[in-house]
């Protein structure tokens, strides 16, 4: 759930430090158009696809399924079955003042132009790009890093001077990230063209890729062995995987913190980036089954097809055969029963708050202990010099992140409107109201807050050092794609893993093919006959 700081942008470009780059609805806003399953005449010939999940991973896979089968001539038919009353998984907004004008982002937030699939499916399904900027524009377009009793650093946009201070401060650590971040994110992005596409083995291709130093070693010794110091990393790398992995540096992994740091061209989907994925399954023509979750996958009497076995939210039980099943989601969440499963790899998935909120006041500088000024904008948290990286947890701050997202116009009742800041914050436990007042500097005046919203997210897997990794193929004809997590976790690489499923599957297809075309030899017949 990648939420990447666009003052950390900032930081880059003052120090001329380019950096390359990186997931529901509500009721009504799914794809529930009535769309049936794509058939072709001959029905004999069609493959037919079980996709459980419609987050990034499931329709990813129904869409690149569909557009692999169709260049090699392979009909398919396609069923998505989602237990959710929406498209999009952990890419969803909700609407500040339930009004349908405002949406904002709850989950997975922002891409970058890196980012292959979602970029391009944006572009080819002509979905309205916004840049991701966030602020008041009233001045305070700053970013702080907050350790829980003092900022450590604030930057804002200020031209050379800033450059001057930056690189006094920072010494040669920023230039060496662009250079490790740089040859990091390259190599990663091998995976996504031949010959290492579609991979076959996730363990083997990170070896073959020589990214298993950076998956296997803690982001706090992988930046030292790399010549990137303090205070560099303890005020803005690990600020940066506090706010996208809820991670401090000596419990992430290098691969992951490349990849937090990969930084330019921010954006998103006007009106939320479920689109891209709503559109995506659309356009797969594929039977979509909202509130209908899977309960049972098992093999056919030893066969080669599967038995997938499900329930509506309305009582109604379905049963249906499929040659492939693909498991678009964690295992462990599914709810899933089979015998004829391995169950995949059970993975620790992070807890975390996402508190919205408006108001029209802006947070409090007494409680950040300033004696003057505006707090800034977007306040990330690292953790206090008593501290070190190898801490687990939030640690003093009891935050990630808080920030302002935007000004709202808010309509009184006497029709008069009024200046609102629009909040996030992401945390590792349940904020109260009395807390957030507390933090904008009115504790007891329940006034002070004129909209709330929470959620709590399994946002992500606990993205820990490790050398192996759950592969995509569970058996014959059975698929799984949240392997991936483990790795790097965020709306394009779940999207990535459907896409490697879906290449995968139709390539067995044509393979298969391929092999009954194939003219039998002489002995062959004989034994055929």
């Amino acid at each position: 759930m990648l939420h990447i700081p666009r003052a950390l942008r900032v930081v880059f470009l003052t120090l001329a430090a380019l950096l390359c780059s990186t997931y529901i609805l509500l009721p009504g806003q799914a794809s529930s158009d009535g769309q049936k399953p794509f058939l072709l005449k001959d029905t004999s010939a069609v493959k037919k696809v079980a996709v459980i999940g419609a987050g990034a991973a499931g329709a990813s896979t129904a869409y690149f399924l569909k557009d692999f089968a169709e260049k090699h001539d392979v009909p398919v038919n396609i069923t998505v079955y989602e237990r959710n009353n929406y498209i999009g998984g952990r890419t969803t907004v909700v609407h500040a003042y339930d009004d349908p004008e405002e949406p904002v982002e709850l989950g997975a937030s922002i891409f970058v132009q890196v980012n292959k699939i979602l970029y391009d499916a944006a572009i080819h399904f002509e979905l309205p790009l916004v840049d991701y900027e966030g602020g008041s524009a009233d001045g305070a377009d700053q970013i702080g890093v907050w350790n829980g009793r003092e900022f450590v650093v604030v930057i804002s946009n200020g031209g050379w001077w800033e450059t001057i201070k930056m690189a006094w401060r920072y010494g040669l650590s920023p230039l060496r990230l662009q250079n490790l971040v740089k040859k990091t994110v390259g190599q990663f992005l091998k995976m996504y063209d031949e010959p290492v596409f579609p991979w076959k083995s996730l363990t083997q291709t990170a070896l073959d890729l020589e990214l298993t130093a950076a998956t296997s070693t803690a982001a706090l010794d992988f930046l030292k062995l790399n010549s990137v110091y303090p205070p560099f990393t303890t005020d803005l790398i690990q600020a940066s995987t506090r706010v996208n992995y809820a991670s401090n540096l000596g419990h992430i992994s290098g691969l992951v913190t490349m990849v937090a740091m990969s930084t330019d061209n921010a954006m998103a989907v006007g009106g939320g980036n479920w689109r891209i994925f709503d559109k995506m399954v659309q356009t797969s023509k594929a039977g979509v089954l909202l509130e209908t979750g899977v309960t049972n996958v098992e093999r056919k009497d030893g066969g080669k097809t599967w038995v997938v076995n499900a329930a509506s939210s309305s009582g109604d039980e379905l049963e249906d055969e499929y040659d492939e099943v693909v498991i678009a989601t964690p295992y462990q969440f599914s709810n899933i029963t089979s015998h004829s499963i391995t169950p995949p790899e059970t993975i620790k998935y992070t807890n975390l708050y996402v508190t919205l909120f408006t108001s029209p006041y802006r947070l409090s500088p007494k409680y950040f202990k300033l004696d003057k000024g505006l707090v800034p904008d977007m306040v990330l948290s690292t953790l206090p010099p008593d501290e070190d990286e190898t801490t687990k947890g939030v640690g003093l701050t009891r935050f990630w992140s808080v920030n302002i997202l935007r000004v709202l116009e808010r309509k009184l009742e006497n029709g008069v409107k009024r200046k609102e800041y629009l909040y996030k914050i992401f945390s590792p436990t349940y904020w109260e109201d009395d807390e957030i007042l507390e933090m904008i500097g009115l504790p007891g005046d329940a006034s002070a807050l004129t909209w709330t919203h929470r959620k709590l997210w399994q946002s992500y897997p606990v993205e820990e050092p490790r050398t192996t990794f759950q592969e995509a193929r569970l058996d014959f004809g059975l698929w799984y794609t949240a392997g991936l997590e483990a790795f790097i976790s965020c709306m394009e690489t779940m999207s990535l893993a459907g896409k490697n499923v879906a290449a995968n599957i139709v390539e067995g297809w044509v393979s298969e093919r391929r092999a009954a075309e194939m003219p039998k030899m002489p002995m062959e017949r004989d034994q055929a006959l």
